[in-house]
């Protein structure tokens, strides 16, 4: 149950640094440096967001949203892939995943909310006991906005005219961009990399747009990043009791 999410979801995708910079502001000229922006944002306490990608192919577009929250100790992401019209005119349907951290547990819910048995919905996990390049762990940070903002230190931006705003070029062939790509590109390849981010006034991105295409260019790729109440409690309620099971106990089903 550890891969239902991950699998689940890049399956359904398949088939289908720093700069300093000058930047305008009311009547006087504002200093607004990306590298501390994305330093700060990074050093938040907590973040709330809201990320959208979408994938495009044969003009079929496949969404896959993630609304989560995110501290030190706990995590909370709810996820959500539409549904797709295939082109014999079958539709491909949508479904949802969860992964919720609240140290010392890891819980990850079965796609859709399926049932394992019974009443079991969903897997509890013992965070100790797990590898850090366990697969579910690296799941979980893929789905924080640390790879995107690891991917704007990355990017070569410039600012733009609107205030606090940039655009630039992402190297897809950077070992950093792959990695902090292949969980939300279903292992897909994307090309021609352009990033946008916007710095609001309180000094933290809140923004990030990132596009591309596949080096045929038949299919695309749209990602948009909402950042936002940091500092804000990160709420995680577990599951009921009844409706997990433990790793070890799921093993012995397998």
């Amino acid at each position: 149950m550890e891969k239902t999410i991950l699998t689940t979801l890049a399956a359904a995708l398949v088939s289908a640094g720093a700069i300093t910079v000058a930047a305008a502001g009311g009547d006087h000229a504002r200093t607004v440096d990306l590298a501390a922006a994305n330093g700060k944002t990074q050093g938040a306490a907590t973040v709330h967001y809201a990320v959208a990608v979408t994938m495009k192919k044969h003009n079929q577009p496949l969404t896959l949203h993630i609304d989560g929250a995110s501290s030190h100790d706990s995590v909370a992401v709810h996820l959500r892939l539409d549904s797709l019209k295939l082109k014999d005119g079958r539709t491909l349907p949508g479904t949802t995943g969860a992964l919720l951290m609240s140290k010392p547990f890891l819980y990850e819910r079965a796609p859709s909310g399926s049932a394992v048995l019974g009443s079991i919905h969903w897997l509890r996990l013992q965070v100790d006991d797990l590898s850090p390049r366990s697969e579910v762990l690296s799941t979980m940070r893929a789905l924080t906005p640390s790879p995107l903002l690891r991917i704007v230190a990355e990017s070569r931006v410039h600012r733009t005219r609107a205030r606090g705003s940039f655009t630039g070029p992402v190297r897809y062939d950077d070992p950093v961009v792959r990695t902090a790509l292949h969980a939300l590109g279903g292992g897909i390849e994307f090309r021609n990399l352009r990033v946008f981010v916007h710095v609001a006034r309180d000094g933290r991105i809140h923004s990030v747009r990132l596009t591309g295409r596949t080096a045929d260019g038949k299919t695309t790729f749209a990602l948009h990043a909402r950042l936002f109440a940091f500092g804000a409690p990160v709420k995680v309620v577990p599951p009921r009791p009844g409706t997990f099971m433990d790793q070890d106990l799921a093993k012995l089903q397998a």
